[in-house]
């Protein structure tokens, strides 16, 4: 077989492992928005008054927030930020390159859990500082 098959059928098994972590990130975000939302309009009802979508309306906003960083398919612009968390496509790409380095330098150690953990953690931590800040904008 020539290089380029075997390079195409690289890309073509990248590309769907990729999705289907995408996939994945992108039921558990359901998971978690379906009982919040339904939450927020019973807090909407509830309270009632002159904005009673508030609530709801944030709920909505985080939601698009979060379909642009996990970029399913890939209808969102990636971001040009360095910051390994900016999308979850840049958190693979730095996942990816970690354990790429990692084969070729004679295996993947300890030291590749680490940094993969880190980033893990930075954009666990930036996730959390954005929802914070949303918050105190509110």
């Amino acid at each position: 077989m020539s290089d380029a098959g075997k390079s195409k059928r690289g890309e073509l098994l990248h590309n769907a492992v990729v999705f289907q972590l995408k996939l994945m990130v992108d039921g558990l975000r359901d998971l978690v928005l379906l009982p919040i939302s339904l939450i927020a309009t019973l807090v909407g009802l509830l309270r009632g008054g002159d904005e009673p979508e508030r609530e709801f309306l944030q709920v909505i906003h985080v939601g698009r927030q979060s379909e642009q960083w996990i970029n399913l398919f890939g209808n969102h612009e990636v971001s040009e930020d360095d910051h390994a968390a900016a999308s979850i496509d840049s958190l693979f790409s730095k996942v990816e390159d970690t354990v790429r380095q990692q084969y070729k330098s004679g295996g993947i150690s300890e030291r590749v859990q680490s940094e993969i953990e880190n980033v893990l953690k930075i954009a666990q931590e930036k996730a959390l500082q954005k929802h914070r800040h949303e918050q105190a904008d509110k």
